[in-house]
């Protein structure tokens, strides 16, 4: 049974599809790091391109790491730092990836060839965007939603586990596809 939706829920659906479908691209395109914009002791500019942040008056590794989503340890290794000390007009480099480090490798992409135990696999909080890219994106890696459905993608996670572990050898990608169509 379809629902009938407002033209404002429509909208909101559109937009936040289309924010799912710009953090998969940074996600699996360019892997950049996911600055969650400035805050409180870390208000230093960020330079997505080169993917450096200048440390201001007030930084710490800890407040960086928060800013985004990387760990202290990461940042302190992508920068060859032996204490967590940061001194103003500092260029750091933000390890592109690192908010899953040990999870999974920084250069794996997911794609229709991942396999159910690459998924497992992955850190837990990175399987919902593995998820969110199969519901959005076809085998080739085209585009085939223009939003997409965060509450089913919540809803169908843990099934997609569950049939992933009854056959690791099988594409995530189908397991995902199919589970979808259960909805």
């Amino acid at each position: 049974m379809q629902q009938t939706q407002t033209p404002s829920r429509q909208s909101a659906l559109k937009t936040a599809g289309s924010v799912v479908a710009l953090t998969l691209c940074l996600a699996f395109g360019s892997v950049q790091a996911a600055d969650t914009g400035p805050r409180a002791h870390a208000e230093g500019k960020y330079d997505a391109a080169t993917s450096t942040y200048v440390v201001v008056e007030g930084d710490d590794l800890f407040a960086i790491g928060q800013r985004f989503k990387v760990s202290v340890d990461a940042l302190k290794a992508a920068n060859n730092l032996t204490s967590d000390v940061v001194k103003t007009g500092e260029k750091l480099k933000i390890a592109s990836g690192d908010a899953h480090a040990g999870a999974h490798s920084s250069s794996h992409k997911v794609s229709a060839k991942t396999t159910c135990e690459e998924f497992l696999g992955l850190d837990e909080s990175f399987q919902p965007e593995a998820v969110s890219w199969a519901v959005a994106y076809d085998a080739e890696g085209d585009p085939v939603a223009e939003s997409v459905d965060v509450e089913g993608i919540e809803t169908v996670i843990p099934f997609v586990i569950e049939e992933c572990k009854k056959a690791p050898k099988e594409t995530f990608w189908q397991k995902v596809k199919a589970e979808m169509k259960k909805l």
